[in-house]
């Protein structure tokens, strides 16, 4: 099985977000970004449910540049390995130092690339408890690149319990 080009729904526990904030935060407190992805099941053609918030193997820079994260090829193969059966990396998460967007960088990081990819941009290093109101959510449209979903998108396909 692989996971649909058809998503359009996301069930995620708030334990999850709280999770994934922590982890996040960790190496936010020390002005680094950082990424966790979420990990879980597809239901049908149009349904997922996300299960847990793993953070892979990455190395993160900092610089008068500008702040970076990714994660190396060993360490996804390493996550995609330790993946129980019928699980999925369903959206990759990721932190900036300020207002959330989807950077150039972000755009060529490619750690999930199928069609209907999600990637969740959160702001000022996770220092405020996660909500996806506040963050940047993409999709990756294959053809187009990553398009940036509208708030009401995001409440439509995304349910917190």
């Amino acid at each position: 099985m692989r996971i649909p080009a058809t998503l359009q729904h996301y069930t995620v526990p708030a334990t999850v977000l709280s999770d994934s904030r922590e982890l996040l935060r960790e190496r936010g407190r020390k002005g680094l970004e950082a990424v966790v992805v979420w990990v879980g099941d597809v239901v049908d053609d149009t349904r997922a449910r996300v299960a847990v918030a793993m953070r892979p193997g990455q190395i993160a820079y900092r610089s008068a540049a500008g702040c970076a994260v990714e994660v190396p090829p060993e360490a996804l193969s390493e996550l995609i390995e330790a993946l129980p059966d019928d699980m999925f990396v369903l959206a990759r998460l990721h932190t900036h130092p300020t207002e959330p967007y989807h950077s150039e960088v972000d755009d060529t990081n490619m750690l999930i690339s199928h069609h209907g990819a999600i990637s969740i941009v959160v702001p000022y290093f996770a220092r405020d408890p996660l909500e996806l109101s506040r963050c940047s959510v993409n999709e990756l449209r294959h053809g187009t690149g990553w398009v940036e979903l509208t708030p009401a998108e995001v409440s439509r396909r995304f349910t917190v319990l």
